[in-house]
């Protein structure tokens, strides 16, 4: 009596495995591309594939990041103000779309808007933004108004200075 060999692939308790072309590419969310990222510290890291929103503009490549630290950003939207006194545009305001997927806060988590003017931004989501928008625009016609106004005075006292 011989022993009965049987496929190991035919084995009930065997789950069918998936061949090397089905393993081979991961599948990532829309709006969305793989990109390594060093994870770790200067110490001790690893280059790791993570998904990265294809608005970031970051190399995750350039310092080790704990996973949980790494923040997408996208490039800076920026302006700087100069006046006749300060003609070094010393007053800038940028803007920028970020998404921290491991922050405490669900609203960091999703994509939002970082306006900074000063020291820490300050977040929007998309419609805060849209909000924001609408206010730079009528701020903006008020200065043009006042500007107006400057011209007139000016031209009243005859343009001298």
């Amino acid at each position: 009596m011989g022993i009965k060999v049987q496929p190991v692939a035919t084995l009930p308790a065997i789950p069918q495995q998936p061949t090397a072309a089905e393993k081979s590419a991961p599948v990532v969310k829309p709006g969305h591309r793989l990109v390594p990222a060093l994870i770790g510290t200067r110490k001790s890291s690893h280059v790791a594939w993570i998904e990265d929103p294809i608005w970031c503009t970051d190399d995750h490549m350039d310092a080790p990041t704990m996973f949980e630290d790494i923040l997408h950003t996208s490039k800076s939207e920026d302006v700087g103000i100069s006046s006749f006194l300060k003609r070094d545009g010393s007053l800038l305001m940028y803007a920028m779309l970020q998404a921290d997927p491991e922050a405490s806060d669900p609203r960091l988590r999703r994509a939002h808007i970082g306006i900074e003017s000063g020291d820490v931004p300050d977040y929007h989501t998309p419609e805060m933004a849209r909000g924001f928008a609408r206010d730079l625009r009528a701020f903006a016609e008020r200065v043009e108004a006042l500007a107006a106004a400057a011209d007139a005075h000016n031209a009243a006292m005859g343009g001298a200075v």
